[in-house]
């Protein structure tokens, strides 16, 4: 997966998500349960992207529980700037 016009619908939804809750922000930890609350995802599809995303430096993830349970996430600069990349497109 690439980034661009290639990027998946899923990864744009979820980045559009946690740039409008970040407030642009890449100190403002976002609680995962928060994101999900709108994205409606299921567990697996969520640790999957979330895991993606931190792969390519989009965010950053804090675990609680064990390490695939995610309990709040950063925005890194790179995601703010593909989020207002995004939002520009709209």
């Amino acid at each position: 997966m690439i980034i661009g016009s290639e990027f998946s619908k899923k990864y744009q939804r979820f980045l559009k998500v946690t740039g409008s809750l970040s407030q642009e922000d890449t100190s403002k930890w976002i609680p995962v349960k928060k994101i999900n609350a709108t994205l409606e995802w299921d567990r697996i599809e969520i640790k999957h992207v979330l895991e993606y995303l931190e792969e390519l430096g989009l965010i950053n993830t804090k675990t609680i529980g064990g390490p695939l349970l995610y309990g709040h996430i950063t925005l890194t600069e790179s995601g703010i700037e593909k989020y207002k990349n995004l939002i520009e497109q709209e």
